[in-house]
């Protein structure tokens, strides 16, 4: 059996995007998938992928905040795909792993992960970024345990064959700096 691959595509200008990319695409390959782990802008067509993780700093449901309009750009293609988002930066309060939220509070990722159909979204902090480049990003450290554990979802809801499962959970998953 060909292994599944997934696309783990992110929008990063200080590299913490990229690093919160890098731990997805580790744990995906360790649960025995094939993944590709690359800038949206380098990504053409998404047809050899299963499923798809999508990371940006922002999402703003009102403009294109995903990385040069990714999302748009392959909005026919994903609906046939298993998506998630993931946003980075000092975003969010300090929530931890939210319950119900009212429309008001809800992140903006959340909003267009609903929009589109993800099947999860996550927020984390800051990864991979040196003391002292952004100081406002350094207010929220990601716990790496975090992640992991997110992607570790993401493998299990696609299965050990990479088909994923029935039910389309969604998994709305906010991360903040401990308290």
């Amino acid at each position: 059996m060909t292994p599944t691959r997934v696309l783990v595509a992110f929008s990063s200008r200080s590299g913490s995007t990229a690093g919160t990319a890098e731990a997805i695409a580790s744990v995906l390959r360790s649960a025995g998938f094939v993944v590709d782990c690359r800038a949206k802008e380098d990504v053409d067509d998404i047809s050899q992928y299963r499923a798809v993780v999508v990371g940006s700093g922002m999402f703003v449901p009102s403009r294109a905040s995903d990385g040069g309009g990714f999302l748009a750009r392959h909005a026919a293609a994903l609906r046939d795909r298993d998506v998630w988002l993931y946003g980075t930066g000092p975003i969010g309060g300090r929530a931890g792993r939210s319950g119900a939220a009212s429309a008001a509070d809800e992140l903006p990722a959340v909003t267009v992960g609903r929009a589109i159909g993800a099947r999860g979204v996550a927020t984390f902090g800051s990864v991979g970024m040196p003391d002292g480049d952004d100081p406002v990003a350094a207010l929220v450290p990601a716990d790496r345990r975090e992640i992991r554990t997110w992607a570790a979802e993401i493998a299990a809801a696609l299965g050990a064959h990479g088909k994923a499962s029935p039910c389309r959970r969604h998994h709305w998953h906010h991360v903040a700096a401990p308290g």
